[in-house]
């Protein structure tokens, strides 16, 4: 078992529930299960103490760790694990596997023929021995429900920020990506899958977001969009938010921030000159609305990005 694949998740929801509103503040309860109760040697310096499973315990998150050796030899000598994949699957837990962990999620039979990934040392093997399940070479992160599959100990903080927002709320996960590098990563979200609110099949609506993100600069004309596609204002807005889950006007500002961040990482422009070059003539409206979804102001994420500030406060400014 690889120790960062199960420290740094447990860190991240330790955090997240520290973040927390201290009225409405969750016990976290974070426990390593095995089928004995002894101390776990991680590594050199590093051991956890292991309680032993008792058959019926449906957590919140199961977690199962990057395997080190073989996958094949785990699941040989460790097959009682299997189980418990399948209890918490059916018990509605959120499984989130790391590496090649994956394969215990396709042994025990939960994957069906849904997408997963796996540490890409194991993409053959893997294909090879589960060729009922879709294999994502080309994706880090896979979602099936509430089973997660992460290819790399890399991505696991993007999925434990993603779950912070599920268990806790919205603005504890940005607090908790900001203290946790946002400088090498970024937020994942369901439609990460694709790009962003762009997994879903309505043609129609697909080519509205084209056009929002080929005219960005523009204000939104739902009104020009709408017979673009041959449809009312009310059926766009309608089949809009069905399609991507927010409405256009949301989809729009939410464009407008990533490419904000972006240009915020990779230029020297000033904020005024960011802020123009997405769409916002007012300089505190830009700033405003990139605070709302950003969670912090323009310029205090350009110094966490820049200056790779551990901790940001999002109440300054």
């Amino acid at each position: 078992m690889l120790a960062t694949s199960v420290t740094l998740p447990l860190e991240i929801i330790r955090a997240a529930a520290h973040a927390s509103p201290a009225p409405t503040r969750p016990q976290v309860l974070m426990n390593l299960v095995s089928q004995h109760t002894e101390t776990l040697q991680l590594a050199p310096g590093l051991s956890m103490p292991v309680v032993e499973d008792d058959g019926v315990t449906i957590p919140d998150i199961l977690l199962i760790p990057a395997i080190w050796r073989h996958p094949r030899w785990v699941l040989h000598h460790h097959a009682w694990q299997l189980e418990i994949v399948r209890r918490c699957v059916a018990g509605g837990s959120w499984v989130c596997s790391v590496g090649a962990g994956s394969f215990l999620l396709a042994e025990a039979g939960v994957l069906q023929e849904g997408p997963a990934t796996t540490h890409w040392h194991w993409f053959d093997t893997f294909e090879v021995t589960y060729p009922k399940v879709f294999l994502r070479r080309d994706q880090l992160i896979t979602q099936q429900g509430r089973i997660f599959c992460v290819g790399s100990v890399n991505s696991i903080a993007d999925l434990m920020v993603y779950l912070a927002g599920q268990l806790f709320s919205r603005a504890t996960a940005t607090t908790i990506e900001n203290q946790f590098s946002p400088e090498i990563r970024r937020r994942f979200s369901p439609h990460d899958l694709g790009s962003l609110s762009e997994s879903h099949q309505d043609e129609k609506i697909l080519d509205v977001q084209w056009l929002i993100r080929s005219e960005l600069k523009k204000g939104l004309n739902l009104a020009r969009l709408a017979e673009t596609c041959d449809m009312t204002v009310r059926t766009l807005s309608r089949r809009f938010r069905a399609a991507t889950g927010m409405t256009p006007t949301h989809y729009q500002h939410t464009i407008r921030t990533e490419e904000a961040k972006a240009l915020l990482l990779n230029t020297n422009l000033p904020m005024a000159e960011v802020g123009w070059q997405v769409g916002f003539r007012d300089a505190s409206v830009f700033s405003r609305r990139f605070r709302a979804l950003a969670g912090v102001t323009p310029r205090q994420y350009r110094t966490a990005v820049r200056g790779k500030v551990f901790a940001l406060d999002p109440a300054a400014n």
